[in-house]
């Protein structure tokens, strides 16, 4: 689980730009080579392939399944919207036992993108890694007010798929670094 919020995310790219100085921003060495911006979902029109079709629509499928595979949660719901429709549902999440919203994208050319939680006045963004082998996981507890899970779409010429799952999962699979990615664990 290598979730992290967009808030870090800019530090990272500060910090990395500051250890560069004269060095140019676009440089392709190192581990942080592919940081991008951290206020948005960022694609790069002229790397994503105009032939994405089909085919790689059920692989990427495949693939996501694969990466959001979990034999101890209990699946509540899933879906597979296209990346240029975003994401914008409201879950509810009624019960004792705590939820997991598990979270992977497949979009050429594209990093990662930005997730926003959010329910009553609490909201956290969040950086979504695409292209991965391993989906984000966000930690929700049960609660009577529903939470609403949104992706902004990126820009009109990106190709790709998000795949969400809702889970239950026991109490100890909850709490890992936070058990509430919603309301954050920062202080």
């Amino acid at each position: 689980m290598r979730k992290r919020t967009t808030a870090a995310t800019a530090v990272a790219v500060l910090l990395t730009a500051a250890s560069v100085g004269g060095c140019g921003a676009n440089s392709d060495t190192g581990p942080n080579s592919a940081a991008i911006e951290a206020s948005s979902a960022t694609s790069s029109a002229d790397t994503a392939p105009a032939d994405w079709g089909k085919g790689d629509y059920e692989k990427a499928m495949k693939h996501l399944t694969r990466t959001l595979r979990d034999a101890d949660a209990e699946l509540v719901d899933s879906g597979f919207p296209n990346v240029m429709d975003g994401l914008s549902r409201t879950f509810r999440t009624p019960g004792d036992r705590p939820y997991r919203l598990d979270v992977d994208c497949a979009v050429p050319g594209t990093d990662e993108l930005t997730l926003a939680l959010k329910r009553g006045g609490e909201e956290q963004d969040w950086a979504v890694t695409c292209n991965d082998r391993e989906a984000d996981r966000f930690n929700v507890p049960a609660a009577g007010e529903p939470f609403t899970a949104s992706i902004a779409a990126p820009d009109s010429k990106t190709t790709g798929i998000i795949h969400w799952r809702l889970v239950t999962v026991r109490e100890d699979q909850a709490a890992g670094d936070c058990g509430d990615d919603i309301k954050g664990c920062d202080g």
